[in-house]
C-alpha cells in the first residue's frame, strides 16, 4: 500500500511501506517471483508431467459452465433473488455439452511453459501465498530435489565468482598486526602489570618465630588454541533420469474409479509409484577444497555448465544405458550455494591470517 503522509507528523510516513519496498527490505520474494524463479528451471518432460496430473487430479470448470454463474440466494434477506445464468448462456452451454453426459465438462490445460503451469495451479486453488507444499509434493515426485531450496519466499543471494590475481595479492591485503591472529581466536595472553599497591605490615601472632612465607601470584595458562579448519567441504549432488515420462505416465496410469475423489488418489499415487520406479538414483559427493583459488574455478566451471558437460562421461555409463534401454537420459547436477559462500568465506580468511603471520616473522 502506498504511503500516507501526514503534515503534522512526519514520523508516521515510515509506518505505512509499499508490499514491494517491504518484501525488498526483509529479503522476501512474492509469490509469483518464486514461480518465476521455479518455473524457468522446470524442463519441457516436468511441464508436460505436471499438466497430465493437474489434469487428472485438479480438473477445472469450464467457463462457460452455468453454476460458475449462479448466485445462490441469501437466507437472512428474503428480498435477494439471487443471480441466475442469462438464457443465452444456457442455450450455448447446451450445445456445447454432449447429451446424455453426467461428467463435468473440464477445460484442458496446456501450458506452454513452467511459469503459465505454476500461475494455473494457483488459479484452481492448489497453491496460494501462505501455502507452498503442494509444490513442494510435486518437485519430490518428480524427483526434483535441486529445486527445493529455490520453493521458497527468502530471497536467495546473487553470488558472482570472484578471481583473486596472484599479482594483486599484495595490493589488496593488507598486513595485520600481531595480535589480529588472537583476536580471531578469542585468546588473548595475559599482560602482567607492576603493583600499585604498597604491602601492610601484618602484626604476628607472638609464638612463631618462622619468617613469612611470600604469595606469589601466578598469571593462569592460557588454554590451548583451538585448531584451525583449513578447508571446506562441497556437496555435489548427480542425478541421472529419463528425458521424458509423458508415454510411461499414459500407459501406466489409469483409473476405474466412479467417485472422482477415489479416482484422484489413485491416479495420483500409480502416478508417484511409477515415477519413483522410473528413478535412476542419486549421487551425492563431498569435495575437500584447500585453496580457494581451486574452490573458484570449481564454481565457475558449475555455472558455465562445463562441469555437467565433464561429468557426463563419467556417470553416464554403459550399465546405465542397458538399464535405460532405448529411452534416452539425462545428468542433473547441483551444488550447494551455502557451502561454497561459506567455505569462500574460510579459505579466504585462512590466506589472510596466513599471510599476516608470514609478513610478521
Amino acid at each position: 500500500m502506498a504511503a500516507v503522509h501526514h503534515p503534522g507528523c512526519p514520523h508516521r510516513d515510515s509506518l505505512f511501506w509499499d508490499e514491494t519496498d517491504c518484501q525488498n527490505y526483509y529479503g522476501m520474494l512474492s509469490l509469483h517471483e518464486v514461480f518465476e524463479v521455479v518455473g524457468c528451471q522446470l524442463t519441457q518432460t516436468d511441464i508436460e508431467v505436471l499438466s497430465f496430473l493437474l489434469d487428472e487430479a485438479c480438473p477445472a470448470p469450464h467457463p462457460l459452465d452455468p453454476t460458475g454463474w449462479t448466485v445462490e440466494p441469501c437466507g437472512d434477506d428474503p428480498n435477494d433473488p439471487g443471480v441466475s445464468p442469462s438464457p443465452e448462456l444456457l442455450k450455448a452451454w447446451m450445445k456445447l455439452k454432449p447429451q446424455g453426459s453426467q461428467g463435468p465438462l473440464v477445460a484442458s490445460c496446456t501450458p506452454k511453459s513452467g511459469l503459465e503451469l505454476l500461475l494455473e495451479l494457483e488459479k484452481r486453488g492448489y497453491l496460494s501465498d501462505g501455502n507452498l507444499e503442494p509444490l513442494l509434493q510435486l518437485l519430490r515426485v518428480l524427483t526434483r530435489h535441486d529445486l527445493l531450496p529455490l520453493a521458497s519466499h527468502k530471497r536467495r543471494p546473487t553470488v558472482t565468482p570472484e578471481r583473486l590475481m596472484p599479482h594483486s595479492k599484495k595490493q589488496t591485503e593488507i598486513p595485520q598486526p600481531y595480535y589480529a591472529h588472537h583476536l580471531r581466536t578469542g585468546i588473548i595472553p595475559p599482560v602482567t602489570e607492576p603493583s600499585a599497591s604498597k604491602g601492610r605490615k601484618r602484626r604476628g601472632n607472638g609464638w612463631s618465630g618462622r619468617p613469612k612465607k611470600t604469595r606469589r601470584t601466578v598469571p593462569p595458562l592460557p588454554p590451548p588454541p583451538q585448531a584451525h579448519k583449513d578447508f571446506c567441504n562441497i556437496r555435489l549432488r548427480v542425478r541421472a533420469e529419463y528425458l521424458e515420462h509423458e508415454s510411461a505416465l499414459r500407459e501406466g496410469v489409469s483409473s476405474d474409479k466412479r467417485q472422482p475423489l477415489e479416482r484422484q488418489f489413485e491416479l495420483f499415487s500409480k502416478a508417484n509409484t511409477l515415477l519413483h520406479a522410473r528413478d535412476l538414483g542419486t549421487l551425492v559427493c563431498v569435495i575437500k577444497f584447500t585453496d580457494v583459488d581451486n574452490l573458484e574455478s570449481f564454481w565457475a566451471d558449475y555455472l558455465s555448465g562445463a562441469l555437467l558437460e565433464a561429468m557426463k562421461g563419467v556417470f553416464i555409463t554403459d550399465s546405465l544405458r542397458r538399464a535405460a534401454g532405448r529411452e534416452d537420459v539425462r545428468l542433473m547436477m547441483s551444488v550447494d550455494q551455502d557451502d561454497y559462500e561459506k567455505g569462500r568465506m574460510l579459505l579466504r580468511e585462512r590466506r589472510m591470517v596466513s599471510s599476516s603471520q608470514g609478513g610478521v616473522d
